[in-house]
């Protein structure tokens, strides 16, 4: 039977191996030593879900005040910390909600804001969810008669707008909507 100063070392041994597993694990995960995860995450708080995306990705966020939510996420598959991003910014955009990058800096609002905040200026790059800002020049047809064509392919949070002076579109919304929308363009003109 162990005594209780040797009980007392078993203890503090197993606080420190607590203390000590999750710095090893983000020290892999900054050195980039094939970190995974398998999420497993059912009924969930998002906030639970932006941390584990924190801590996996490196990424820091911003999270606006009202975004709450349970959400649901299975794998039976380990995925890259990039991978692991994608599928949160699908489970944003499920729950009506949107991740904008400016800096070193992610926030997250919902998706009725998202026009108010900066996005990327092209979609090279951007993951299919980011939130883009394309200007695109139409060469064969006036932009004007395109936006009835194309308006009922943004959703309610993007913007789309023609300059005539300059025959432009302006097409705010996720980068894989915008690039559907430039094949559109692409084929039309």
């Amino acid at each position: 039977m162990p005594t209780g100063s040797t009980a007392k070392t078993k203890i503090t041994r197993f606080r420190f191996l607590l203390l000590v597993m999750p710095l090893f694990v983000f020290a892999t995960i900054a050195n980039g030593q094939n970190a995974a995860i398998t999420p497993n995450y059912k009924n969930a708080d998002i906030g639970q879900v932006i941390e584990a995306v924190s801590a996996l990705t490196g990424k820091n966020f911003i999270v606006d005040p009202r975004i709450t939510a349970k959400v649901t996420m299975l794998s039976s598959t380990p995925m890259s910390p990039d991978a692991f991003y994608e599928a949160f910014l699908s489970i944003l955009q499920v729950n009506g909600y949107i991740a904008t990058t400016t800096g070193n800096i992610v926030k997250i609002v919902p998706d009725a804001s998202a026009r108010q905040y900066s996005g990327l200026l092209t979609t090279d790059g951007a993951a299919a969810d980011d939130i883009v800002t394309q200007v695109v020049q139409v060469q064969n047809i006036g932009a004007a008669q395109l936006v009835p064509i194309l308006r009922p392919l943004i959703p309610q949070y993007g913007h789309l707008a023609a300059h005539p002076g300059s025959n432009m579109l302006i097409i705010s919304d996720r980068a894989s909507n915008v690039d559907r929308m430039l094949r559109i363009i692409r084929r039309i003109d």
